[in-house]
């Protein structure tokens, strides 16, 4: 059953009133931190349980048909995080007040994208991948209301020109993957709708293929610290004898100079192509390898990777 039919920006009201943030201790950077790396307290398989968790969770919903989602006392006190991907929501405002710092909403047949600010006041990021972004009228709009969002995921998301994209000062990491970007000018609008952008993924957009892309990309966006999925940071990087596995976890000096959440592509499959980005650059194809026999990615066929 959808929300209650009190409007949304009631509700979300009533949500800053009389509701307690799960984790009103957290600034926006650490609580960035934690949904990059999914470091949630607790993982509630299904809405309805939330009543026997004694802390901030992430709560899944997906994959079910639903057209919205009930509002209950013991989801609105825990819920930090929701996937709510794969289902059949049409509005956002089919969805209770929550204080979510992450939302995923991806491939539902999302009309409207109206009230995100009103019911999640503190959204720090929201995957739309595989949603039609253009067929949605005030999207953009609707997403830089959004105060606290730092970053957007819209992967297959029709995104062919960011000419529509309202100014986001807050946004720092944007990917979009397999979308349908073609002109180099495009770099430029975006540079200057996302002042603030230190995370750009355009991979399988046509103008990636351009030629200029990449100084389009150093002119129009200098402060980028990852682009298409590679690490642009320049490090005195730490050896790994001094550093070690266990220094992967630090702050900051972690193996080869990698920042905590700044990903190694090995650990997800794809050996890395520098090596200021690796954990281990003599033997990336065997993490990688490691990596992929771990997360059981298979080819077409059906073949481990």
């Amino acid at each position: 059953a959808p929300a209650e039919e009190e409007g949304a920006e009631a509700r979300g009201r009533r949500l800053r009133e009389e509701v307690p943030d799960p984790w009103a201790e957290l600034g926006d950077d650490a609580a960035l931190a934690r949904v990059a790396e999914e470091a949630w307290e607790h993982v509630v398989e299904d809405p309805a349980d939330c009543e026997a968790v004694g802390g901030a969770a992430h709560v899944l919903a997906k994959d079910s048909s639903r057209k919205g989602l009930s509002a209950n006392a013991a989801l609105t006190s825990v819920a930090v995080s929701l996937d709510f991907s794969e289902n059949a929501l049409e509005r956002v405002d089919a969805l209770p007040a929550l204080w979510l710092r992450s939302l995923l909403l991806g491939s539902n047949p999302l009309q409207a994208l109206d009230s995100l600010n009103d019911l999640f006041p503190r959204l720090l990021s929201i995957d739309l991948s595989f949603v039609d972004i253009p067929s949605i009228d005030g999207a953009w709009t609707a997403l830089a209301q959004c105060q606290h969002l730092r970053a957007f995921i819209a992967e297959s998301g029709g995104v062919g020109s960011f000419e529509d994209m309202e100014l986001m000062p807050p946004l720092q990491s944007l990917e979009l993957l397999e979308n349908g970007v073609e002109d180099l000018e495009e770099i430029e609008t975006l540079s200057a709708r996302c002042p603030a952008l230190t995370r750009l993924d355009l991979r399988e957009n046509p103008v990636a293929s351009e030629p200029g892309y990449a100084a389009a990309i150093r002119k129009h966006l200098p402060k980028l610290e990852w682009h298409d999925n590679q690490s642009k940071k320049k490090y005195v990087a730490k050896g790994i004898d001094k550093v070690g596995y266990g220094g992967l976890n630090k702050e900051i000096n972690a193996v080869d100079g990698l920042y905590k959440n700044e990903h190694c592509s090995c650990l997800e499959g794809n050996p890395c192509l520098e090596p200021e980005t690796c954990v281990d650059w003599e033997h990336r194809e065997a993490v990688a390898a490691a990596a992929r026999k771990r997360k059981g990615l298979r080819d077409d066929f059906g073949k481990v990777l």
